[in-house]
């Protein structure tokens, strides 16, 4: 049976495993944190750190996911003509 000590010791290398991608750009090795199935009841005096890490890994998402947002607002503007040209007829019909 894990501990949730051992359990919030691993979450919180992790945190910064996954911090340390997504700041380098690495998205696509960022991974989720899975739990031992088998922990105990949470102790109360851990509640509190389960609570900061658990803002931290959901403060991580927000940021991932508005760079990922921002990255594909760019690459769509960038395939976007900088400007409009406006198409006019080459050849009038003169019976018009």
């Amino acid at each position: 049976m894990h501990s949730w000590m051992t359990t919030l010791d691993a979450f919180e290398r992790h945190l910064n495993v996954q911090a340390d991608l997504v700041e380098n750009g690495r998205y696509d090795e960022v991974v989720a944190f899975t739990p031992p199935p088998d922990l105990p009841a949470m102790p109360r005096p851990l509640v509190a750190r389960a609570s900061e890490l658990l803002a931290r890994a959901q403060t991580l998402t927000a940021h991932a996911v508005a760079v990922r947002d921002e990255t594909a607002r760019r690459l769509a503007q960038s395939r976007r003509p900088a400007f409009t040209q406006r198409t006019f007829p080459v050849y009038v019909d003169q019976r018009a």
